[in-house]
């Protein structure tokens, strides 16, 4: 078999004994195609034509991962090497072209070589190779950066007014302000909330997040007072909500595409006059950082969040204490 035979494989693996997100497997492929497009040395052309033309087409990536029944291939346009071109002088050599050539940013690189790093274990679980070629070439450094949160002034209460008549876009914003900012669900986990996911009695909701892991998160009392006005908007609307449909339904009976979710999130912290970045991640990041302002645990906020490492949850310590750094400098006579 060829190297772009067993990548094809290990995206079928990840889809469907991993249970890895079509997106997370998408964003898989197009690395490991950079990369075989460097070996053979036609980077410019099939890894910029080629992921213009076929590598953000959402027809293209539907029709690859959708059925992995089906015999799917990595397209033609990716070139054919031999298994033996996976060598861990290829790999340095690839991030060398990322960083000097195409000067990526090493966000890019680390996302990148993750990619080869986790294809080259595949290869070695599945007896294929004694030795991961990506194992050893370290990621690069990223720089640090404080992570873009509100403060707690900026998502008080009092900054969301009761609307008179508030249209179905405005309550589903702020049902999704709820699920994000009150319970710290990915925008992606708010997508698929369906209706009997949700405990009004017991305050709680039940999340399907990344790798199909399971947890159950708090949620508030505004939240479900908000569910009550939009599903009696929803169904003023033409829309019948069923117990295990989607909250978010579109009027096609298909969940609200993650553009049209985000796109209510922005407009409504611009509304409230939030200049920053205006994105679901801002607000998931702002739920962590004030929770652990407030006095939290760090694994209770591991959980809530559904991180699988304490590492990533760590991020938000740094970020207070970066905080308390700045808040010293501008206001101590010493600082």
């Amino acid at each position: 078999m060829l190297l772009d035979e067993y990548i094809q494989n290990f995206l079928i693996y990840l889809q469907t004994q991993r249970r890895y997100s079509e997106r997370t497997v998408i964003t898989y492929r197009k690395s490991l195609e950079k990369y075989l497009a460097t070996l053979a040395g036609d980077n410019k052309k099939t890894a910029g034509n080629h992921s213009k033309a076929v590598g953000n087409n959402p027809n293209y990536a539907g029709n690859m991962l959708g059925n992995p029944s089906a015999s799917q291939k990595i397209p033609t346009e990716a070139p054919s090497v031999p298994l033996e071109t996976f060598t861990e002088m290829s790999v340095k050599n690839f991030v060398w072209d990322l960083k000097i050539r195409q000067k990526l940013a090493p966000t890019s690189i680390c996302e990148h070589l993750a990619a080869l790093k986790s294809f080259g274990k595949y290869l070695v679980r599945s007896k294929i190779l004694q030795k991961n070629p990506a194992e050893t070439i370290p990621m690069p450094k990223r720089p640090k950066r404080l992570v873009n949160i509100l403060g707690q002034k900026d998502l008080a209460e009092e900054k969301f007014p009761e609307l008179e008549n508030p249209t179905l876009q405005q309550i589903r914003a702020r049902l999704l302000l709820e699920l994000i900012y009150g319970s710290g669900l990915r925008i992606s986990e708010c997508q698929n909330i369906t209706w009997n996911s949700i405990d009004t009695h017991s305050k709680l909701v039940r999340v399907i997040g990344k790798g199909s892991k399971e947890r159950i998160v708090p949620i508030t009392d505004t939240l479900i007072s908000w569910l009550e006005k939009f599903k009696i908007t929803e169904i003023e609307a033409g829309h019948s909500p069923t117990t295990a449909g989607f909250v978010f339904l579109s009027e096609d009976g298909k969940p609200y595409g993650i553009r049209t979710l985000r796109n209510d999130i922005h407009d409504l912290l611009r509304s409230i006059g939030w200049e920053g970045k205006a994105s679901p991640h801002v607000l998931r990041h702002s739920f962590a950082t004030h929770l652990l302002e407030n006095g939290a645990e760090i694994m209770s906020v591991k959980e809530m969040l559904g991180h699988s490492n304490i590492s990533t949850t760590q991020v938000y310590t740094h970020v207070n204490a970066e905080r308390l750094k700045q808040a010293f400098k501008k206001t101590h006579p010493r600082a």
